[in-house]
């Protein structure tokens, strides 16, 4: 055990006193959101060649060496010259090369700690499941989904050392802290959680925005957007990309405010309807059947969306992969039309794209994968930007009843094969 050592960051302080009050829950809860150093050569550091995994044998068993800190590194390995790259728990556990070696965390230090390839994962795994879709992105280094993914997260912004204090993004002096990129262009670093950012910069004050505040009060579009730099899971976005997204958000508020009007007409109608009409059905076409009370049982959990019509051509013909609208369940075969579901999903209305006389409508369905949200399709619908999940189905539905398959999407052509 290395005695003199001291904590000399916010992580360590809290591994420390967890110790020392024998909470292992906290501890680890602690060790899955700080920062872990990996020993690498030089050349790796520098991006000169492949990073190795730094391994050591220990009773036998191969060990990958971790430290929480520069100070670590040294009280752990005194006396070395020790370059490194700075990486979180979910990704060592994405990347962990073999279920026999063992992740050992500052060594010799009392806040060390052995993980097995299994206890990494298991305390990875909130992480790797909440980021899946960004690391998704990234590999596949495209733009569209890239955006769409900022489009639903929580930002964390870093604040300008000794800057005023105001935290109003709309204010002129709040403090935007820019740093230049390798070509000199000026970047506004921006993180997708807090500990993302203390990987990369250390402790720094910040504040936490919305995809929406921060589109919307973008200082200068000549900056750049640098998505979780020094990290693995970092990407640059030019400023004009930023209005394309703050175009998909104006677009998502107008659906959402006409939604919520449509609603508020609809309670004050109902509130001062005739009392002798009250809880006595509406009288509706003989060619339209009854609502059903909700999705049938006996068939498995689709999601649906509907679509505008004038928008299937991008579908059909441009390989079109995004979507925005109302989330909802599909109710089962023969149980939907166009005015059903328009009325269900209240899209009916001053403004609206759709119209009660439509003879057919579009929707896009699929299932719920791994990444899917728990509560859509629970309840009732939730207005979502998405990128249209591989294997998805556009559909027609007939004012007669009929349900037709018209496309099912290839993600990894970003086609839409007709059916």
């Amino acid at each position: 055990m290395v005695t003199g050592w001291q904590p000399s960051t916010a992580t360590e302080r809290a591994l420390l006193t967890a110790v020392d009050a024998d909470d292992r829950e906290g501890f680890l809860t602690e060790l899955a959101s700080g920062p872990l150093l990996v020993p690498v050569s030089a050349g790796a550091a520098a991006g000169r060649e492949p990073a190795a995994w730094p391994t050591g044998n220990h009773d036998g068993v191969t060990h990958v060496v971790a430290y929480t800190s520069p100070a670590a590194i040294a009280a752990g390995l005194p006396g070395q010259s020790v370059s490194y790259r700075v990486s979180g728990l979910a990704d060592l556990a994405v990347d962990w090369p073999d279920d026999d070696w063992v992740l050992a965390i500052d060594a010799g230090l009392p806040i060390g700690v052995r993980l097995t390839a299994d206890e990494l994962r298991t305390l990875a795994a909130p992480t790797v499941e909440a980021e899946r879709p960004l690391r998704e992105a990234i590999l596949r280094q495209d733009p569209d989904v890239l955006m769409s993914v900022l489009l639903r997260a929580e930002l964390v912004l870093p604040l300008r050392p000794g800057g005023p204090a105001t935290r109003d993004l709309s204010d002129p002096e709040f403090p935007w802290w820019t740093l230049p990129d390798e070509q000199g262009r000026v970047s506004l670093p921006v993180f997708t959680s807090e500990a993302r950012l203390r990987q990369s910069l250390g402790e720094r004050d910040l504040v936490l925005v919305s995809s929406l505040q921060l589109t919307d009060r973008w200082p200068d579009l000549s900056w750049q957007l640098l998505l979780n730099p020094e990290t693995p899971l970092a990407a640059a976005l030019p400023g004009e990309a930023l209005l394309t997204l703050r175009d998909w958000l104006g677009e998502l508020r107008e659906v959402v405010t006409e939604a919520a009007e449509q609603e508020q007409r609809r309670r004050e109608t109902a509130a001062y309807a005739d009392p002798s009409t009250v809880g006595v059905p509406a009288q509706r076409p003989a060619t339209e059947p009854a609502d059903d009370d909700g999705p049938d049982p006996g068939v498995p959990l689709l999601l649906q969306l509907v679509i505008p019509h004038r928008y299937l051509p991008s579908y059909l013909d441009d390989g079109y992969d995004r979507a925005a609208g109302l989330v909802h369940s599909w109710h089962g075969p023969g149980r939907d039309t166009p005015i059903r579901l328009y009325r269900r999903l209240g899209l009916l209305g001053a403004g609206s794209p759709f119209e009660e006389s439509d003879e057919w409508v579009a929707v896009l369905r699929w299932p719920p994968g791994e990444a899917t949200p728990e509560q859509w399709g629970q309840g009732r619908p939730r207005m979502e930007s998405l990128v249209v999940p591989d294997g998805t189905e556009l559909r027609c539905l007939h004012q007669d009843g009929r349900d037709e398959l018209l496309a099912r999407f290839d993600a990894t052509a970003r086609h839409w094969s007709p059916a």
